[in-house]
């Protein structure tokens, strides 16, 4: 039986969706301790100049940048499982919202 990529990129997604739920309460709650000292009169020199490393900001950053990572895998071996069952990379293109030129760019690339 061949590997289905798309479904283990699928897999991936959901992993980081529960670990990003998870870390969200504790962002949420940083981001409100970050207000509170706001609203006490401290400023953003004084707040970030004492506030944990790595910042709540490059926290999100990473997250985000991991989850276009596994989205962008995700759609690509959607791509090629369309693409393999017969879809015409027009088609692919419609259903994506992309120009030709990049559904060829996904079917193209290969994960390692």
């Amino acid at each position: 039986m061949v590997e289905d990529r798309a479904a283990a990129a699928l897999q991936a997604l959901i992993a980081r969706l529960e670990h990003s739920n998870a870390e969200a309460s504790s962002h949420m709650e940083r981001a409100r301790q970050l207000q509170r000292l706001l609203e006490q009169g401290y400023s953003w020199r004084q707040i970030l100049a004492t506030e944990d490393r790595p910042l709540l900001t490059d926290l999100i950053y990473r997250n985000m940048a991991l989850m276009n990572e596994i989205i962008g895998r995700l759609r690509r071996e959607e791509a090629r499982s369309l693409h393999d069952e017969g879809a015409k990379r027009d088609e692919i293109a419609d259903l994506f919202g992309l120009t030709l030129e990049h559904v060829d760019t996904m079917l193209e690339q290969r994960e390692e």
